[in-house]
């Protein structure tokens, strides 16, 4: 798929654009970009495509044009299907879901044809403990983290196959201020995506994490 509608700067809402894997993605709205920021993320997506497509609707006996806003592919797309995304905050669409409902039912006759998903994400789907890992661990993508702190939390981590921060923490920085310094490593190997853990629970101290090798 490919852009098929050009999403120009309002005034009625927020628009802009996230960088994304060499490239730039724009949104119209800030839940459109924490949805991009959330699913930018994530490791088992391959691409992002915003205004994928245009189908035709038929409502009260008139047609019209309909474009979602976003595709996505997923890495494992052969065992999982892809999925077309309409971002819209809750309040909104439960005031026009009627209005709204010829289309969207068009788009799932669409997206059951072409072997896809069609979901509606409002706040409740996109800003929940993911989006808030990530916009923390953001903190600390540009700290500057020495080779040997490197070397040996993903040595250990890769020996043990799945252990705690905590546990990294005691193992190799004991003491308050060693601990705060390894926080950060830590951290910052988690934004990187060096350390995997689970996105979607709070991450703290408890939280498990591992290593992946291709």
């Amino acid at each position: 798929m490919k852009q098929v509608r050009t999403i120009k700067p309002t005034r009625m809402s927020v628009s802009g654009k996230y960088m994304y894997k060499g490239g730039s993605i724009p949104y119209e709205s800030t839940l459109e970009r924490d949805f991009l920021i959330v699913y930018g993320f994530r490791d088992d997506v391959k691409s992002i495509i915003p205004q994928p497509l245009k189908i035709k609707f038929k409502k009260n006996g008139r047609t019209y044009p309909y474009t979602p806003d976003f595709f996505i592919e997923y890495e494992d797309s052969a065992n999982r299907k892809n999925m077309i995304v309409e971002v819209k905050p809750n309040k909104l669409w439960r005031e026009n879901w009627r209005d709204w409902s010829d289309k969207w039912k068009a788009m799932k006759r669409y997206c059951k044809d072409n072997d896809m998903t069609f979901r509606i994400y409002d706040e409740s789907r996109i800003r929940n403990d993911a989006l808030a890992n990530i916009m923390f661990l953001s903190n600390f993508k540009n700290t500057h983290i020495e080779h040997a702190d490197i070397e040996a939390v993903l040595s250990q981590v890769n020996i043990m196959g799945v252990t705690t921060i905590d546990y990294l923490l005691t193992r190799f920085y004991s003491g308050k201020l060693l601990r705060n310094h390894g926080l950060r490593v830590i951290y910052h190997l988690l934004y990187t995506q060096k350390l995997k853990f689970d996105l979607f629970s709070k991450l703290d101290e408890q939280s498990e994490v591992w290593v992946e090798y291709e």
